[in-house]
């Protein structure tokens, strides 16, 4: 199956939302009790449709026909008197477990990196979960590295 990482359409919606949601199962409702595992069937829809409507985010794809077996959210951020450079955040990012390990995530941060490049970017980041070692596995073989550590305590 020939898999394609392009631009998400409005066709995609649906797609990108049994994605999104798919990855919040894995990911953010398992690895944080402040995650709603609801949020993807309440408000998935309205916000993917947002983003692909935002001129300043990128929605990809990794689609064979009109399946889409992935996606990619990334934003940028203009330099400001705080920031001296043009910031990408890779936001949200899931492949469809019967394609991993075929390079599609690989193509995804590729096509991500070059969004970024275009508009001026200088540097793009990744925020992962500690305990998704595999996912933190992925990043660093992207060539993305520890900057920061973000901490929490509940209360």
């Amino acid at each position: 199956m020939a898999v394609v990482i392009r631009a998400a359409t409005a066709d995609d919606v649906d797609g990108v939302v049994v994605s999104v949601a798919a990855l919040f199962a894995e990911d953010g409702a398992t690895r944080d009790r402040l995650r709603n595992p609801d949020w993807p069937a309440l408000e998935g829809r309205d916000w993917c449709s947002g983003l692909m409507a935002d001129p300043a985010v990128l929605v990809v794809v990794a689609a064979a026909g009109s399946e889409v077996l992935g996606h990619l959210v990334g934003t940028y951020t203009e330099a400001s008197p705080m920031w001296l450079g043009v910031r990408a955040e890779l936001v949200s990012m899931f492949v469809d477990p019967r394609v991993r390990g075929e390079g599609i995530g690989s193509r995804l941060v590729e096509h991500f990196r070059d969004w970024a490049r275009d508009r001026g970017a200088v540097r793009i980041h990744v925020e992962a979960y500690a305990a998704n070692e595999a996912a933190l596995r992925f990043y660093r073989r992207q060539g993305f590295a520890p900057l920061s550590e973000k901490l929490a305590a509940d209360l």
